[in-house]
């Protein structure tokens, strides 16, 4: 576990879980098979990527298919006294098919029992999440109830899902005729916790989430009536870095910071990435080119007016700024 991150959204990281594999378009440059690869000299990451397709840099990294758990590092965030932030499993998928569910109920053990903390789980495969929520998290509780066998960690079962854990979902953008946005969201709808919250990074497309900002859904017979609560808490959008990145159009990320304002959920704009706006009226540099609202690069001059002119110039110079600020808002009583 890192005590800092540099993630801006969080403080910490806990990988009691490492190693991944992909399932859909965002996981294509995924920062966790290079970090993988840099920390291949640590036993938790050794032998968990390979060599890829060759490139002209190389070859870019991929996953093994191997997942592993870790017991060993379930007690690291009980070491800490002071209250963090703590993104879990930043470097693979707690809910991944691999994880066995009683090995995520040793998780959730370690969370139940540390409430000073805020955990922040982020899932590609929310569908697990919801079944965890609904039918093994109660067993297990029940269980535990039933019985004076003494809990790992202290911690003590509750059957409601623990209140300082978020569940979240990442989206990138509304490919397969949007199914898999649907999907998605349509099961962290089922996970009763407080905060729910969806991460659109790497922000790859156009991405519209009115109906779960705004209508909010009946559990009873699954439908969806014209007002109500929203689902989602929260909202981070942030474009892709790295090798290989692909741009992200700014109307994109405005139309999803508008739709957040509608409904008054907080929105995050995490970066642009490797690509970020060009703001001068001059000729257009070498790394510079006109983005459609496709996502297709123009070589050349701009085909219509909703192309917008972006540079890959790196994610630092990039920075965060949409429309001349940033948006860094956090759920009620969380961050600044």
């Amino acid at each position: 576990m890192a005590d800092k991150s540099k993630i801006e959204w969080t403080e910490a990281t806990w990988n009691p879980v490492t190693g991944c594999t992909k399932v859909s378009p965002g996981c294509d440059h995924c920062y966790a098979i290079r970090m993988s690869q840099r920390l291949s000299h640590h036993p938790k990451y050794r032998g968990l990527v390979v060599q890829g397709e060759p490139t002209k840099d190389g070859f870019t990294p991929e996953w093994t298919g191997e997942v592993r758990c870790h017991p060993e590092a379930l007690d690291e965030p009980l070491r800490w006294k002071k209250p963090k932030t703590i993104f879990v499993c930043s470097m693979s998928d707690l809910f991944h098919s691999q994880v066995p569910w009683e090995f995520i109920g040793k998780v959730f053990d370690v969370m139940a029992a540390s409430p000073r903390h805020t955990y922040q789980v982020l899932t590609k495969r929310p569908g697990r999440m919801a079944h965890f929520a609904e039918h093994i998290w109660p067993k297990q509780a029940n269980q535990a109830h039933r019985t004076t066998r003494p809990l790992a960690w202290g911690g003590t079962w509750e059957a409601t899902w623990p209140p300082n854990v978020w569940a979240g979902t990442s989206l990138e953008q509304e490919w397969d005729g949007q199914r898999h946005l649907v999907k998605r969201l349509d099961c962290l709808a089922r996970v009763p916790a407080k905060v729910r919250f969806v991460s659109v990074e790497p922000m790859l497309g156009p991405v519209d989430l009115t109906r779960w900002l705004l209508g909010g859904v009946d559990m009873t017979n699954w439908s969806w009536p014209e007002e109500g609560p929203s689902i989602i808490s929260w909202v981070i959008v942030g474009g892709e870095s790295g090798p290989g990145a692909r741009p992200m159009h700014a109307d994109w990320a405005r139309s999803l910071r508008n739709q957040c304002q509608e409904a008054g959920v907080p929105f995050f704009f995490k970066q642009w990435g490797q690509w970020g706006p060009f703001r001068d009226n001059g000729p257009l540099p070498p790394n510079c080119h006109y983005i459609g609202l496709d996502g297709a690069i123009r070589i050349g001059d701009y085909e219509d007016d909703t192309d917008v002119c972006m540079g890959r110039v790196g994610k630092k110079a990039a920075g965060a700024l949409l429309d001349g600020r940033e948006w860094r808002e956090m759920p009620a009583g969380e961050g600044s």
